[in-house]
């Protein structure tokens, strides 16, 4: 027993108690000869006491508008489904037509800058192009947004929120400048917004890295950095993602964090000053869709517009080539139709169309009316009836391109299709 070796642990040193001068276990807080404690003790202890009262804080909050928000949002989408006519449910899941967007708010290069409808810097915050659209953006909000609101406050989150959203649709104006994009494509969604809560995150985490607990400095810094940059990575990767919009959030969020203070433990109240600043951003949440709300009328008038003539050229295209499909005599006849095709392929070629594809089947329906014209112009009657056999194909193809169409982004517009007819 007396020959067992002594272990000794090299990790237990000693310091000299300044008190009492005499060695006592380091890792020890309090003197083992005297009791009293060290200096680096106390100072470990008040910061451990700061963590968590930090802690305790950043917990104990609340995040009402975070969740406020996201059911703005869902009533918005609602809203905007059942007034865009056709199928709710087709509507509720793959998003409404673009005049719709429009008239909810939506962002459009042309009505924001040059008819000066300021108030699409705000309604596109709320609206949603479709379900899936929605979902994201409502999980990834759900995530973010409770953290920003309780170390800002309810008031500083929402006039954060609402400023950096206008940061993304000013990015996402300029960046659809830059690339030359149709200035009458619509832009929505609470992406923009969303990367600024992130932004300020991140720059929170840096500009208060010295004062932050260890582990919040790690979420609140580099922690969100990878998933900035995955879901840049992704924006950059989708052309129909509008990126330039998610730059513009992120850099509105990051500036916002320099200058807002956020609400440190123990500071939590309600102030008059937090009062004024929810009042004034619900009143200006309000007022963009009251304007919205008065320029609708004129926006949807304008879908009906550009979608009865669209449909009109589209259904006499049809009803043009069965009946030269029928005709294969009669030189009066023949240049009757002739007549007809030439005309129906310049209104194909003239008429507006509700999005690009659209436009796109119409110049094709118009290339094969012209071709059928030449076609019935042969007078070989073998010759003429190979290529009157050739532009049924082409226009066949084309028109099942249109029925894919209208299966997809025309059921979107209220567009049906029957077996004689195009609406």
């Amino acid at each position: 027993m007396g020959n067992e070796p002594i272990e000794i642990d090299p990790q237990r040193r000693f310091r000299e108690c300044r008190r009492c001068g005499r060695p006592t276990p380091a890792h020890v807080p309090d003197c083992v000869n005297c009791g009293a404690r060290s200096l680096q003790a106390v100072v470990e202890s008040d910061l451990e006491r700061a963590d968590e009262r930090f802690a305790r804080a950043y917990f104990s909050r609340r995040s009402p508008f975070t969740y406020f928000i996201l059911g703005l949002n869902i009533v918005i989408y609602i809203l905007m489904t059942a007034s865009s006519g056709g199928n709710f449910a087709d509507h509720f899941v793959y998003g409404v037509d673009p005049a719709t967007l429009i008239a909810f708010g939506a962002k459009t290069n042309e009505l924001l800058w040059d008819q000066r409808e300021w108030f699409r810097l705000v309604t596109p915050l709320f609206i949603h192009g479709g379900l899936i659209h929605l979902i994201l953006n409502s999980y990834a909000l759900w995530i973010v947004g409770p953290q920003v609101e309780r170390l800002y406050g309810s008031a500083r989150f929402v006039m954060i929120y609402l400023l950096a959203g206008i940061g993304g649709v000013v990015g996402s104006f300029a960046g659809s400048s830059i690339m030359g994009r149709n200035p009458m494509t619509p832009s929505v969604g609470a992406s923009g917004a969303i990367f600024g809560l992130f932004g300020v995150l991140a720059m929170f985490g840096y500009k208060y890295r010295h004062e932050l607990p260890p582990a919040f400095r790690r979420a609140f810094g580099s922690g969100v950095l990878p998933v900035i940059a995955i879901n840049l990575f992704i924006g950059f990767s989708v052309p129909v993602i509008d990126n330039s919009a998610h730059i513009g959030g992120l850099v509105a969020g990051g500036l916002l964090a320099l200058v807002a203070p956020y609400v440190q433990p123990g500071q939590e109240r309600i102030s008059r000053a937090g009062v004024l600043m929810l009042a004034v951003s619900v009143a200006v949440v309000g007022w963009c869709f009251a304007r919205a709300w008065t320029e609708s009328a004129g926006h949807m008038s304008r879908r009906t517009a550009v979608l009865d003539p669209f449909l009109d050229a589209l259904n006499a295209a049809r009803r043009v080539m069965g009946e030269g499909a029928r005709t294969g005599e009669g030189q009066q006849r023949l240049r009757t139709l002739q007549d007809d095709l030439e005309r129906i392929a310049d209104e194909l070629d003239s008429v507006r169309a509700p999005d690009a594809t659209g436009k796109e089947i119409c110049r094709e329906l118009a290339v094969v009316l012209r071709l059928r014209s030449a076609a019935l112009a042969e007078v070989s009657p073998l010759v003429r009836e190979a290529r009157l056999a050739s532009t049924s194909n082409d226009f066949e193809r084309v028109w099942r391109r249109l029925t894919e169409w209208v299966r997809t982004d025309g059921k979107r517009l209220g567009i049906t299709q029957s077996e004689n007819d195009g609406r």
